[in-house]
């Protein structure tokens, strides 16, 4: 329909909300349970088995648990599945009203990345979600390091390494870097060279399950807003 507009007399074009759908002749069975509407307003009715199955598109939009099937059970169960799926599902969780399936999709998640602690903890980084990070630094150890970082057995650091170790922190959320970099180092003594004596120097720790129960990354953010609240009572 058209409709004059208050400044000028211009006609704009509107789109009613009860738009007449027409079913397509061929694919209109009832059983299948998607329905896609084209843009000259025709529905398509379709199979959602076959539609994951010949789509990456619909694969991924389609192939995870849906929460309101898992809701309809008493004890939802959430079977293993790809990381990528498992993001999708704490994604949908989140933002539908499925409060009772965010534990289970976020529990889902950790368990699909388990063997990636690393990338798991890239995930809590976006989420801000402590508990997951502090998960996935449980599950960090100096194999993990060298496969993913150090890309060898050693832990003697490279220039490739230390590219892939600056790319790998940047991909972590600003909190999160000055935590664990806090958490992380630590002071000590050290030879220098053939000398007998000390001189010292700053350490990086490998104990990830004390770091991980310590790590918190508000916790910073809370010292930074004391510390200003003393100076302005201070200016005051």
């Amino acid at each position: 329909m058209s409709d004059q507009s208050s400044d000028g007399g211009s006609e704009k074009n509107e789109i009613s909300v009860d738009l007449d759908l027409k079913c397509h002749p061929v694919h209109n069975d009832p059983n299948d349970d998607i329905v896609i509407i084209s843009n000259d307003y025709v529905k398509f009715r379709a199979s959602r088995y076959h539609l994951t199955r010949t789509s990456q598109f619909f694969d991924g939009l389609l192939g995870n648990p849906r929460p309101e099937d898992l809701a309809s059970v008493c004890d939802p169960f959430i079977p293993i599945i790809t990381i990528p799926r498992a993001q999708s599902l704490v994604t949908y969780t989140d933002f539908a009203i499925c409060d009772i399936l965010v534990d289970k999709a976020r529990y889902a998640l950790m368990e699909a990345a388990k063997d990636q602690p690393l990338e798991l903890l890239v995930i809590a980084s976006k989420r801000d979600d402590v508990e997951m990070a502090r998960a996935a630094l449980k599950e960090l150890d100096t194999d993990h390091l060298r496969t993913y970082l150090y890309e060898s057995q050693s832990l003697i650091a490279t220039e490739s390494s230390l590219t892939k170790s600056r790319t790998y922190i940047s991909r972590l959320t600003l909190a999160y870097r000055l935590e664990l970099l806090d958490l992380l180092m630590e002071t000590g003594e050290v030879s220098e060279g053939r000398r007998e004596t000390l001189r010292t120097g700053i350490f990086l720790k490998d104990s990830w399950s004390g770091i991980a129960s310590k790590f918190d990354p508000k916790r910073i953010e809370k010292e930074v807003v004391l510390e200003k609240q003393k100076v302005s009572d201070i200016a005051h």
